[in-house]
């Protein structure tokens, strides 16, 4: 064999090794979460290479990549595929001030979960000390309207602090996977200069997908006013883990100092 063909032979051997090394065993690890979600966890690996793609390609290929991240979580949260139902990790927290907190999870949330920080490990993506300003202030901002509107009710017990931990675990890295780094970057991406428009336009939609879970105007005023300080705080920031300590800031005041669930 001519050694012009040898060393091409060479090189196509080794990007085989790094496709394997860098995509498909961190595609067969994340395939384990199926053992005990199911179908389910069978999604991780699907999200993680989706979220891959995105910066992998450009022009409609990373719209592309854009668009199935988006519905494989979003159809792998709304517990659609077997091994969705939510698991009860303890008895629920509740007192004679009518606050009731559920130490639960949801296996699909816990899916988006691992694949996310999987994905942003590869990323090498942090956080910076820069942003500890911004972050309290998205914190302060929704807490303080709620303390105004609903009141004080301070509580504690086990099941409030499992749920503040699934809360950041689960609940936050996944949520601000789907929003953050998949919407709110795709929707800045598509509007160009016109990207502060992906912040209102997020919220909105963040705001209609907890309709569900804040049952009154008072209660959608209050998450869309999370929702926006989360949003800008990205477009601000562009820090995909100081959007996720903001969110989880607020749920744990919210869990550990107002009335949970919000008055519906």
């Amino acid at each position: 064999m001519p050694i012009e063909q040898r060393i091409e032979h060479r090189e196509g051997s080794f990007d085989i090794r790094r496709l394997g090394y860098s995509y498909l065993l961190p595609a067969a690890l994340l395939l384990l979460c199926a053992i005990p979600f199911g179908p389910t966890g069978a999604a991780a690996p699907l999200i993680w290479l989706s979220l891959c793609a995105i910066e992998a390609h450009s022009g409609w290929k990373r719209a592309l990549g854009y668009l199935i991240s988006a519905l494989l979580m979003l159809v792998v949260a709304l517990g659609i595929l077997p091994g969705g139902a939510r698991i009860e990790l303890l008895p629920p927290y509740s007192d004679a001030a009518g606050n009731t907190i559920y130490a639960s999870f949801n296996p699909g949330k816990v899916v988006i979960a691992i694949a996310v920080v999987a994905f942003m490990v590869r990323q090498r993506c942090w956080l910076k000390r820069a942003d500890l300003p911004y972050i309290l202030a998205a914190m302060a901002l929704p807490f303080l309207c709620g303390l105004a509107a609903i009141g004080l009710s301070p509580k504690f017990g086990i099941a409030i602090v499992v749920a503040a931990m699934v809360n950041l675990l689960v609940v936050c890295i996944s949520e601000e996977g789907f929003f953050r780094w998949v919407l709110q970057r795709g929707a800045e991406e598509l509007l160009g200069r016109w990207r502060w428009i992906a912040v209102l336009l997020v919220t909105a939609i963040f705001t209609l997908l907890h309709t569900g879970w804040a049952a009154s105007p008072l209660a959608l005023g209050l998450v869309a006013v999370a929702g926006f300080c989360y949003s800008l705080l990205w477009y601000l920031r562009r820090n995909f883990w100081a959007c996720v300590l903001a969110h989880w800031g607020v749920n744990a005041l919210h869990l550990f100092l107002l009335p949970y669930p919000l008055p519906g």
